[in-house]
């Protein structure tokens, strides 16, 4: 049987070892010198394949389509007759990079895994705005397009997965609605856009700021919807505002002011039920309008966390060491958080920011702690992205303010550079603790199974827990369907050389949506590379 106390006592303790972070440094790594294409959009995939990807009206980019293959396009606005790749794949396991053909224009679009392990991808500009698009995982898979799926043109919009497999897209530039794709699910009501006022309510004149509302299914079913400085709880069935939340007070937070958000990670230990969302930087009031002036305002340096399950919920306010601008926030296996790339000053939008912030910071929830981690030497800003990989480092790439390729005479230039970031966990200090996981019995378990987790482990087990992470798709700050949980298990028990642990997944879709997940153990604040599973 689980022990869900130890399991709450395990996932408040794992974190115990941080304040000594600073004495095993992070590092970083050039990890490819030219990948072809900027990382405008990243995600990685179950089979350890990172799929990246940027826009079609570019122009030319750095690496040729494969075969010979050459794109017609009439409505493309740079090359009608386009024989360049504007979206790559990058397999982690031999460092190589495989063009991808995507057809119409991807820009600012939007992503979700499904159960299957099938990306669906919605959205863009120009001849891609109602274009619906999907990628598998298989070796030669390549983009299939499905050309007016989407009922309205999907520009800046976000994608959530739910606990029916429906991915529910929700705005986009002068789109105060959602509506749900695939068009073609057997058994799910299909509806075409339907209206969410909250969308135009939060609408500045002139800015937008509610352009990237950042989404988060809570595990009651509603969805947590955030835009500009306001929140609701959506019965998205109903288009019913369950909860209206109170305001998060500093100024706009979503694009072009550009902040980020997460789910903190979910625990077995309160029966799931408890959700708490961390929300950190954006921009002032008025900083777009006066970019345009020339004038580069200070971005936000405030956080604020909502528990939204909570029957009367209050935003705790922190300050982070720096204030950030188009920063990505990304869930690391030990459940902190990683606040990276970003500028100081300005919004998002075509060469509009400065001060680049090249100090990733790490934030610690169980204490309520930020840590200045070791700075890059690239400028990351308006079009970069990251991703946590599975061996617990940090794919870094993307950065584009310009309106096409430009490598000269840019402030900041167009980056095709990647870099690994290697977060303090993964110094030879932490090695002695660091768990390894040798098999797991099950790697398709259902919904409030048990399975069994064998264990290698240096010296004897003091803390250990089992985090579950959904990898997100992310772009323009927002790590969309980013989700961890902590599972309920049993204390190591030694068996020869390995330890076993007994592992309980999540009970409902609703909690996790069926799909890939990477599991991972965490002893003493020390976690393993981690390995895939298919819950549900």
């Amino acid at each position: 049987m689980i022990n869900t106390t130890t399991a709450f006592l395990l996932s408040h303790m794992l974190q115990l070892s941080l304040p000594g972070a600073a004495a095993a440094p992070d590092s970083w790594e050039l990890l490819i010198q030219n990948a072809g294409v900027s990382a405008m959009h990243m995600t990685l995939a179950h089979t350890n394949k990172v799929i990246m990807f940027d826009r079609t009206d570019y122009g030319p980019s750095e690496i040729k389509l494969a075969n010979g293959f050459c794109r017609h396009d009439p409505h493309d606005l740079a090359l009608q007759v386009d024989c360049w790749a504007h979206s790559i794949e990058l397999d982690l396991a031999t460092n190589t990079i495989r063009p991808l053909t995507v057809l119409s224009d991807t820009w600012c679009s939007s992503g979700a895994w499904l159960a299957d392990g099938v990306l669906t991808q919605t959205g863009g500009w120009n001849d891609g705005s109602t274009v619906m698009r999907t990628i598998g995982a298989g070796p030669t898979d390549n983009w299939q397009e499905f050309p007016n799926t989407l009922a309205v043109a999907r520009w800046y919009s976000s994608d959530q997965i739910l606990p029916d497999q429906r991915v529910i897209v929700v705005g986009g530039r002068r789109q105060f609605n959602y509506e749900f794709v695939p068009k073609n699910a057997p058994g799910l009501l299909q509806l075409g856009a339907i209206n969410f006022p909250f969308l135009a309510q939060t609408n500045d004149p002139g800015a937008e700021n509610n352009l990237y509302p950042f989404t988060h299914l809570s595990p009651d079913g509603n969805l947590f919807v955030f835009a500009n400085q306001q929140s609701i709880l959506l019965n998205y069935n109903t288009g019913a505002t369950v909860k209206t939340f109170p305001v998060l007070a500093g100024g706009p937070r979503n694009y072009p002011s550009s902040g980020s958000s997460v789910l903190l990670p979910i625990l077995a230990a309160n029966g799931y039920n408890t959700a708490e969302v961390l929300i950190c930087g954006g921009a002032p009031p008025g900083s777009f309008q006066k970019v345009n002036q020339g004038t580069f305002v200070g971005a936000q340096d405030t956080c604020g966390r909502l528990v939204i399950t909570a029957p009367n919920p209050e935003w705790v306010m922190s300050v982070m060491p720096s204030a950030r601008v188009m920063g990505d926030m990304l869930l690391l296996p030990t459940g902190e958080v990683l606040i990276i790339n970003g500028a100081q000053q300005g919004t998002a939008g075509w060469g509009v920011a400065r001060e680049p912030n090249l100090a990733p910071v790490l934030y610690n929830p169980t204490f309520n702690v930020f840590q200045v981690m070791s700075a890059t030497t690239i400028p990351r800003l308006y079009h970069s992205t990251a991703n946590v990989m599975p061996d617990g480092w940090v794919l870094v790439g993307g950065s584009n303010p310009n309106f096409g390729y430009t490598f000269t005479g840019a402030l900041f230039p167009t980056e095709l550079r990647i870099e690994r970031y290697n977060p303090y966990y993964l110094n030879e200090a932490y090695n002695e603790r660091r768990p390894t996981i040798v098999t797991i019995d099950n790697i398709t378990p259902g919904y409030g199974a048990d399975f069994t987790v064998t264990l290698a482990i240096p010296e004897a087990p003091n803390v250990v827990a089992f985090h579950l992470y959904a990898p997100p798709f992310t772009t323009h700050t927002f790590s969309q369907n980013q989700r961890m949980l902590v599972l309920a298990s049993t204390a190591p028990v030694a068996a020869g050389n390995h330890y076993l642990s007994t592992v309980t997944t999540p009970p409902s879709a609703i909690v996790a949506p069926s799909g890939y997940y990477l599991l991972n153990a965490v002893n003493q604040g020390t976690p393993s590379p981690s390995a895939w599973i298919h819950v549900g």
